[in-house]
């Protein structure tokens, strides 16, 4: 029962921490329409703040699994939820100009890059074997459900209070995380010492594997990223209402909250092979959404984006169950080896989209971002059928 209790603490801190990493960049898209009319900023902006959240999440990322394995997990957790809840704060009282909306997100990108291998390693050291797909669907549900409070954030503060209100009161959220898990989580329990924080190696046949999973989880979170960043804009010029645009986010980050769960649960009663042809399933009916969202009318748009969203979004907790799988001790530097691939795709699928918005059609762009989302989905069979590697030993 002892377990059973810390595993489920342990899901519910991992996915506060987590919420608060992803809040930053889905604020922003969300919120950009308003905040233009405060702040000039011509449209690319938002995909070059975008993408240097992700670029910053992406460096970071490179340095977490070290990181975690040096300071512990506890420490770690609290640096990246108050990271997230500096960029947070900033943002809602601190941008005199365009500029700064760049330099918010790169901090709350820091506090993503952060969050992901602390509280994957929280979930691989506290949960049980049979719960850890469902613990990491749980957990990556955090990631679509910031952009559903993201997307409420719109008709619920954007349009009664102003978009300040979105950012300030996020970061107050942030803060009672940090507090929580500070709280839970006593002085020295995930230490470096007491929980097996030594780094270790990885070896050679599982970074073949890492990077040929990197090459999935770029090329759709690329496509994801897009989706997120562009949707309500999109919306808005197909004629959606603001308010409807902005629910319209929030219903398909609600959808794949509870797609994760669901498919993550499935996977536990399977394999890593199940999971990945699930991914792979997954990214091409995601894929075939974005392309309905080409066609120019809005209930193709409005059924085109649940899919991209809903399903095309359900992926990220099987990966990192199966990178958990096949990295064993090794899964801090391991989750940090993949997710560069999501913050590399993150950052440069909507900043392409953004740099292309005014010379090429819109259909045209939502065309290449499906195909580039089934081109993943491939790639996720190629490695389905690969032999995973052996767990490395601590």
């Amino acid at each position: 029962m002892r377990r059973r209790e810390s595993g489920s603490r342990a899901v519910v801190l991992a996915v506060g921490a987590t919420i608060t990493g992803g809040l930053p960049v889905f604020l922003l898209g969300a919120l950009f329409v308003q905040i233009q009319r405060d702040v000039p900023a011509p449209q690319w902006v938002l995909g070059a703040a975008v993408a240097s959240y992700w670029g910053a999440a992406a460096v970071m990322s490179l340095l977490a699994g070290r990181l975690v394995s040096w300071s512990g997990i506890r420490s770690a957790t609290l640096l990246g939820v108050v990271v997230g809840a500096l960029s947070l704060a900033g943002a809602a009282f601190l941008v005199p100009s365009w500029a700064w909306l760049l330099v918010w997100a790169a901090v709350g990108g820091v506090s993503n890059g952060i969050s992901h291998p602390a509280a994957n390693q929280l979930i691989n050291l506290r949960v049980r074997r049979g719960m850890l797909a469902t613990a990491f669907g749980i957990k990556q549900s955090a990631i679509p459900f910031s952009a559903f409070l993201a997307g409420l954030a719109v008709p619920a503060l954007a349009l009664t209070l102003g978009w300040h209100w979105g950012f300030g009161l996020a970061s107050l959220f942030a803060l009672a995380v940090g507090v929580l898990f500070w709280w839970s989580v006593p002085r020295g329990e995930l230490s470096r010492k007491r929980r097996g924080g030594s780094h270790v190696p990885l070896t050679p046949a599982l970074m073949k594997y890492l990077l040929l999973m990197t090459s999935v989880t770029t090329l759709s979170a690329a496509a994801t990223g897009a989706v997120t960043a562009y949707a309500v804009i999109t919306g808005i010029e197909r004629g959606l209402p603001l308010a409807w645009a902005g629910i319209l986010l929030s219903v398909g980050g609600l959808l794949s909250v509870t797609v994760r769960v669901i498919v993550g649960r499935i996977a536990d009663r399977a394999n890593s092979k199940f999971a990945l042809a699930t991914v792979a399933t997954m990214m091409c009916v995601g894929g075939a959404g974005v392309l309905l969202m080409a066609v120019d009318t809005q209930w193709t748009f409005v059924v085109g984006m649940l899919l991209a969203l809903g399903i095309g979004w359900g992926w990220p907790g099987l990966t990192h169950f199966v990178v958990s799988r096949v990295a064993g001790p090794a899964t801090p530097s391991a989750t940090g080896i993949m997710q560069i691939g999501t913050y590399v795709g993150s950052g440069a699928g909507p900043l392409a989209f953004g740099l292309l918005y005014a010379a090429v059609p819109e259909v045209a762009l939502w065309i290449i971002v499906g195909a580039v989302q089934i081109v993943a989905g491939y790639i996720a069979v190629v490695l389905a059928r690969t032999t995973p590697p052996p767990v490395p030993v601590a």
